[in-house]
């Protein structure tokens, strides 16, 4: 049995207020919410048998003073209809799983929202694919790795040899040192005294023109091309421009100049620019490119590399090619042997309505909205920074990268600085946010950082894979000219 005894004071009623009002109307409101809500447990804290609701918006009109005196009622006594929300098993059970879903609800959604906003970016592929004259075709370099013309050099001798500074030089003397422009190639730098002899010898020389007059020309290199099935003039399709690799056979390469990175394009003057049809390739193996080649030995005067043949390099068609810069591949062709390419291409296309997303959090960058570059690309932004470090350090630049006009190329009195800052001129640090501990002493003086490099927001990803057929001459010889293929 319960015994409650209540004492009730009641004050004076008080006029309604705009307070009062709007609570009335936020109990209605929020009444109705709980009822009509699809979330579960809602509906039973607005029943009228759960009026806890009811306690929490009841009207204050007047000021009560309660005793209350409880007794332990007999164990087959029912709890009475009208006892307090607190004494109703049911409401204190559903107000506590209410709100433990409503915290486990909240913390989710906070859980949520930080994943999105540390990474807000989400990549989706295309079901349909791209349409193959949609992708730009990679620009393709042939590079002898004879990169000095033994032709050519003689010629270079014997010119310098008419120089009075020179009188004392025999010919075989002079093109001993002559062997040594080698260097600007692999930097392996003799002693000071042999590097200066060879300075003396040139005289008032530009680095350029001069290695650019000592390679072998492209007409001597190709006899034959094709394109899409097309026979055409090599020369009509291969420009000879500036690579890492110095001097080269250059297809598709759409960059105007090799002078600084003030040129900027747009996306159709893009499309526009690549080569006639150099977007327009079926990929399919008989068609896309090809090139016969021929390597004369008796034009051979300094290599490279210690094998025959040609460097094989591709590009992005804007990109410098430049190995250390990414946006590169190379591949060495040897003689007699029928090399296939297969390109893969994988396109990344960034929605433009990204960019209002904070650089810090997308982590790229478009091509128009850097101010390093007029035309932003990723392997341009670390060539540029990696000009600008062996700028500060030698006071000049390699002539096999774009030339500055503030900042001189590099001569031959130059080429023991660039090997004394070669390794740490290749390692790039780009921008990577934080460095954990444990790689500070290692990145310390060993990289070059540049921090206002990101990747492409939007880009083309090139895979490339090569297959060998060793070509039997004699075989190819005895062939009759009317099996031959066309352009063979």
């Amino acid at each position: 049995m319960a015994l409650i005894q209540v004492n009730t004071v009641r004050s004076k009623r008080r006029y309604k207020t705009d307070y009062e009002l709007m609570k009335k109307s936020l109990k209605a409101i929020t009444v109705e919410y709980c009822r009509e809500s699809s979330i579960g447990g809602l509906k039973y804290l607005a029943d009228d048998e759960t009026p806890f609701l009811e306690s929490i918006f009841k009207e204050q009109t007047n000021l009560q003073t309660t005793k209350v005196r409880w007794a332990l009622p007999p164990m087959n006594t029912s709890i009475p209809e009208d006892a307090p929300v607190c004494c109703r098993p049911l409401g204190v059970v559903w107000y506590i799983i209410v709100i433990g879903a409503l915290m486990c609800s909240a913390s989710l959604v906070w859980v949520t929202f930080q994943k999105y906003y540390s990474s807000p970016l989400v990549t989706t592929q295309l079901p349909e694919g791209i349409p193959v004259d949609n992708v730009v075709f990679p620009a393709v370099g042939i590079c002898s790795i004879n990169r000095i013309s033994k032709k050519a050099v003689t010629v270079l001798a014997t010119e310098l040899l008419q120089e009075e500074r020179n009188s004392k030089y025999p010919e075989t003397e002079m093109l001993k040192i002559l062997f040594a422009l080698g260097q600007f190639y692999d930097l392996q730098p003799q002693s000071d005294d042999y590097l200066e002899e060879l300075h003396q010898v040139l005289g008032r020389y530009d680095v350029r023109e001069l290695l650019k007059r000592l390679t072998p020309r492209c007409e001597d290199l190709m006899l034959r091309c094709m394109w899409n099935e097309e026979i055409r003039n090599c020369t009509d399709l291969f420009d000879f421009r500036l690579t890492a690799n110095g001097y080269c056979c250059c297809f598709n390469y759409i960059r105007h100049s090799d002078t600084d990175f003030t040129e900027t394009i747009s996306h159709e003057v893009f499309a526009n620019r690549s080569f006639n049809t150099g977007n327009k390739s079926s990929f399919d193996f008989d068609q896309g490119l090809k090139v016969l080649l021929r390597f004369d030995d008796n034009d051979d005067f300094y290599y490279s590399l210690q094998v025959q043949g040609a460097q094989l390099q591709f590009s992005d068609a804007f990109d410098f090619p430049d190995a250390p810069s990414g946006s590169y591949a190379l591949q060495i062709i040897s003689p007699r042997v029928q090399m296939t390419v297969s390109v893969t291409a994988s396109i990344t296309e960034a929605s433009r309505e990204i960019k209002h997303i904070p650089l810090g959090l997308r982590k790229c960058l478009f091509s128009d909205e850097s101010s390093y570059l007029a035309y932003y690309t990723y392997s341009d932004c670390l060539l540029k920074c990696r000009m600008e470090f062996l700028a500060s350090v030698c006071n000049c630049t390699p002539f096999n990268m774009l030339k500055r006009r503030d900042v001189r190329v590099c001569k031959v009195r130059d080429i023991i600085c660039l090997k004394k800052y070669y390794a740490q001129s290749i390692t790039i640090r780009p921008h990577d946010g934080q460095v954990s501990p444990e790689m500070e002493v290692e990145l310390a003086g060993g990289n070059i950082y540049c921090p206002m490099c990101y990747p492409t927001c939007s880009k083309v990803l090139y895979m490339y894979e090569f297959t060998n057929v060793k070509l039997y001459a004699d075989y190819l010889n005895s062939v009759p000219d009317e099996d031959r293929d066309d352009w063979l």
